[in-house]
């Protein structure tokens, strides 16, 4: 007899169970850091777990991500050392920490988005959080509800998301779904946006034909007040994304930066950090073949550095 298997209750199951241990460890680190008067802020996933249970065995994630001030890198870097992970890459957002004791990353980010992109910067979402006891084993500080949308916004723009398929767009349906924003924090939620300088990526994202029937969506993108030049930048984005069968380019993002010379600026910094890494990545592979004379120890070390899933989602 052949047995039938639910491949829909394991994925629930294997979803549910990566849910417990992310809010596990999560509650591991938000502890040993109060314990030294330090207040993370938790993102996407690990946040909207902690705050909406009914998410807990349905939103997958593969990594934790956290939010700390740029005085308190140093300290929680040291703080997740003791509790046995190790940083593996650096950018200009932050740090991936691993261990092999837990299947699960931590990204650490000091800002939350890299480059200088758009204008949410830590200090200004720090200050519009608020301490919340009930989410974790010891106090966070939540973000607001319009920067949590903001940077789900961001966060799909920055990571260059396809709209066939996406975290972070599957999390705004969901809380457009769920009414956590209503069609009078329309006007409130474009102004936000723009003083961001994320008004090009939400009239990007909550433009597209995928949102038409989605009443909140269509309120915000009229309320953006877009200019010409914002307008001109969403359309190019657009046909050169759908040119490139749905996937958008890497300068794609710089594009919907908040203005051409802000967009320019974040590019050419995007250009430099990754010749400098890969400079980098050429002089170490250099070196381990001129001290081995071994093309294949050069290559195992090259393998062994290459970055992982988590780490390059921290720094794309």
């Amino acid at each position: 007899m052949i047995a039938l298997v639910d491949h829909a209750a394991q994925d629930h199951l294997r979803t549910a169970l990566v849910g417990e241990l992310a809010l596990s460890l999560a509650n591991q680190v938000f502890e040993a850091c109060a314990e030294r008067g330090i207040v993370l802020m938790p993102l996407k996933g690990v946040l909207l777990l902690g705050r909406w249970p009914a998410l807990r065995g349905r939103r997958d994630l593969v990594d934790i991500d956290l939010l700390v001030r740029s005085s308190d890198v140093e300290a929680v870097t040291r703080v997740l050392q003791a509790l046995g992970f190790e940083p593996t890459v650096s950018s200009s957002a932050g740090r991936t920490f691993a261990s092999n004791s837990w299947p699960l990353a931590i990204d650490m980010h000091h800002h939350l988005f890299p480059h200088g992109m758009f204008r949410m910067s830590t200090d200004g979402v720090f200050s519009r959080a608020q301490i919340d006891a009930s989410l974790f084993a010891a106090p966070a500080a939540r973000m607001s509800d319009e920067d949590l949308f903001a940077h789900l916004i961001g966060h799909f723009v920055k990571g260059r998301g396809t709209f066939r398929q996406d975290t972070s767009l599957d999390d705004i349906r969901w809380l457009l779904k769920e009414s956590v924003y209503r069609l009078e924090d329309a006007d409130a939620l474009g102004s936000h946006f723009r003083a961001l300088g994320l008004q090009r990526a939400a009239g990007y994202v909550l433009g597209h034909e995928s949102f038409r029937d989605e009443p909140v969506a269509c309120a915000v993108v009229r309320l953006l007040e877009l200019s010409r030049w914002d307008r001109m930048a969403i359309a190019v984005a657009r046909l050169d994304t759908s040119a490139n069968a749905g996937s958008p380019r890497w300068w794609t993002p710089h594009l919907l930066d908040r203005s051409l010379v802000a967009g320019s600026r974040s590019l050419l910094a995007h250009a430099d950090e990754a010749m400098r890494r890969l400079v980098t990545r050429f002089t170490r592979r250099r070196g381990s073949t001129w001290r081995t004379s071994s093309v294949t120890e050069a290559t195992r070390r090259v393998g062994d550095s290459t970055p992982s899933r988590a780490d390059r989602a921290l720094r794309a």
